[in-house]
């Protein structure tokens, strides 16, 4: 890119995305910019957006800059549009005329403009931007009481780079009790905080409270440069289980296997623990082990359905009878029904009722009656079930009983039109659509059926038309 600032047009709107020069270019037609400035090499302004606050806006060599807008990209619009008022005001550079004042004058200088309430604020940060970064995480929690903040998180984030050690945990302290999801915000404070001597008795009380994986990969990638002084901290009390899954994840991390797998072990209680030990055992590659923890969990929770995982594992490496029974206890399903059948051979019939007495999906048990040629059960089936469950049901029938399939679909339609509304007849009409596959005469013939028992009703003409079309 050549000498900054640029001279034409051509200097950098082809090194932008196109809708970002032109929203830039219309933003500064329509008079946004409402002042620029230069100091050397860099521009400066300020750009009116869609809220009452104008944005601040620096742009310099490279256009590489920042914006107080929210937008996550640079330059922006507001970037563009200050560029384009350079090019027609061609912005006076102040940094020769700062230089020729003699110390006294531009103290007086200082002095004058510090009455001015914008400059002010600017000259405070400039002067004592540590002061001026505690007074706005002070404004931000304020926002934060209120519902907002999130506009104040933004322009503390542009000013991290000013601010020390106690300001950055001031900042992601207050960022805890924000109202929106802080995660980002604490990604980039973070990034800053690390630079700054970081500590980990700091950082490992902000996890405890607020368990943020922002905060947790701080924290671990910490340690792993200080592991003594990061393990000493993981003792003590441990209700929720959170010093223990970092002290196991800070040892896998130093190549510690044995000692990480013990700390897991260590702490199973919940469905939720043998999870994440079985997860790390497969990662391992210690599959046999995994598949015993996998087993165990299966006998002490056996009715949560956060075992399905652990579940599919047993079922994937081992497919014992009792796998897929307990699978099919949390997730009926015709793989575990026919599994089950074939490997307990004769017994599998005692057990049937009761496998099958609990299952509450009508599809699942028309496609098990089905396969059995049980038509007796399946006729049961049909007649306790409402007109609303017919269209899946009839899916289900479509192979191996078509005109029972094609009843349920009339059935279904004609149920939807009685209970009137456009949004009724237009989901008659999507029933009718699914029954034209198995038989189109047949279905124009029950859509002439409806509209001559109801033929007043124009939305109900209008939603079916394209079908006898």
């Amino acid at each position: 890119m050549r000498a900054f600032p640029p001279e034409r047009e051509e200097d950098f709107a082809p090194l932008l995305p196109e809708e970002v020069v032109r929203r830039g270019l219309a933003y500064f037609q329509e008079g946004r910019v409402r002042r620029v400035f230069r100091l050397g090499e860099r521009l400066w302004g300020e750009v009116q957006g869609s809220g009452p606050e104008a944005y601040r806006v620096e742009v310099g060599p490279g256009l590489v800059g920042r914006c107080t807008c929210p937008h996550p990209r640079f330059p922006c619009k507001h970037a563009v549009a200050l560029l384009y008022a350079h090019l027609e005001r061609k912005a006076q550079d102040l940094a020769p005329l700062l230089a020729a004042l003699a110390p006294e004058e531009a103290k007086a200088l200082l002095l004058r403009l510090a009455h001015l309430p914008q400059v002010a604020f600017l000259l405070a940060e400039a002067l004592a931007p540590e002061r001026a970064f505690r007074e706005g995480v002070r404004r931000m929690r304020q926002a934060f009481r209120l519902g907002g903040g999130e506009e104040e998180a933004r322009g503390l984030l542009l000013r991290l780079e000013g601010a020390g050690r106690e300001e950055v945990e001031a900042f992601l302290e207050a960022l805890l009790q924000a109202p929106f999801d802080p995660e980002p915000y604490l990604e980039a404070a973070l990034e800053r905080y690390r630079a700054l001597g970081p500590r980990l008795s700091f950082l490992l009380g902000l996890y405890l409270r607020h368990p943020s994986e922002a905060l947790k990969e701080a924290w671990l990638r910490l340690g792993e440069g200080r592991p003594e002084e990061a393990l000493a901290l993981l003792g003590g009390r441990d209700p929720e289980g959170r010093r223990r899954g970092l002290r196991a994840e800070l040892l896998l991390r130093l190549g510690r296997e044995e000692e990480a797998l013990a700390a897991l072990k260590e702490g199973l209680e919940g469905v939720e623990d043998y999870l994440h030990l079985v997860g790390r055992l497969l990662a391992l590659g210690r599959v046999a082990e995994a598949l015993r923890y996998a087993e165990e969990a299966r006998d002490w929770f056996g009715k949560d359905p956060r075992l399905l995982p652990l579940l599919d594992l047993l079922v994937a490496h081992r497919g014992l009878p009792e796998d897929h029974r307990a699978r099919f206890a949390l997730r009926p399903n015709l793989e575990d029904y026919l599994a089950l059948k074939a490997k307990l051979g004769r017994a599998f019939a005692q057990e049937r009722p009761a496998l099958l007495r609990p299952v509450e999906d009508p599809v699942l048990l028309a496609r098990i009656y089905l396969l059995e040629e049980d038509w007796k059960a399946l006729d049961r089936l049909l007649r306790r079930l409402p007109p609303k469950a017919y269209p899946r049901l009839a899916e289900a029938l479509e192979e191996r009983l078509p005109q029972e399939a094609l009843r349920l679909y009339r059935e279904a339609a004609q149920a939807r039109v009685a209970e009137g509304g456009r949004p009724a007849y237009r989901e008659a009409a999507q029933i009718l659509k699914r029954m034209a596959r198995l038989d189109p005469e047949a279905t124009r013939r029950t859509i002439r059926e409806i509209l001559q028992a109801h033929p007043r009703r124009r939305a109900l003409r209008e939603e079916l038309a394209f079908l006898l079309a």
